[in-house]
């Protein structure tokens, strides 16, 4: 089974509220107006930031589950199936936000837009991957598991006469 989703955050809002704010502020504050050249150069640097989060796709990368943001992919992680213990479906809440940060207790979020997660523990590291589709995100991984688990070959022991223990 492959797996592939992508999630879509709405960051872009962001852009034009805060030029409009710029200008309000700009508008109200004593003295000289804040250079045109400013408004381009903020909006520049949060597109340009916006671009590298407004999506998260998560996908099966053969050995290895990959979550990537995006559409300009600069930050990527790699999860091996192998090291993947054990998953759950879970929520973040407002005080976990969004983009990429570490909580003590909680564990890694990677995340766009939404409350859905799935949680998966390897060891103990934590990720919880956002996502619009938990259902079916969590079903992939429990089937990932499932089939490493059962590929993984198991080796009797053999004693110097030839008898298995």
């Amino acid at each position: 089974m492959r797996y592939r989703n992508t999630q879509y955050g709405r960051w872009y809002l962001l852009v034009p509220g805060i030029v409009l704010y710029l200008l309000i502020l700009d508008f109200f504050l004593p003295g000289k107006p804040i250079p045109w050249w400013t408004y381009f150069l903020v909006a520049g640097i949060v597109g340009g930031i916006t671009l590298c989060f407004t999506s998260l796709t998560i996908y099966d990368g053969g050995d290895a589950l990959v979550v990537q943001f995006g559409p300009i992919p600069l930050l990527r992680k790699r999860i091996p199936y192998k090291a993947i213990t054990r998953v759950e479906k879970g929520r973040t809440t407002l005080l976990d936000g969004w983009g990429i940060h570490y909580r003590l207790g909680w564990g890694w979020t990677y995340n766009v837009w939404g409350f859905d997660c799935v949680r998966v523990f390897c060891g103990k590291k934590v990720y919880n991957l956002g996502t619009d589709d938990p259902d079916g995100f969590l079903a992939f991984l429990q089937e990932q598991i499932s089939s490493r688990k059962t590929a993984e070959p198991t080796f009797d022991v053999v004693d110097e006469a030839g008898d298995s223990e």
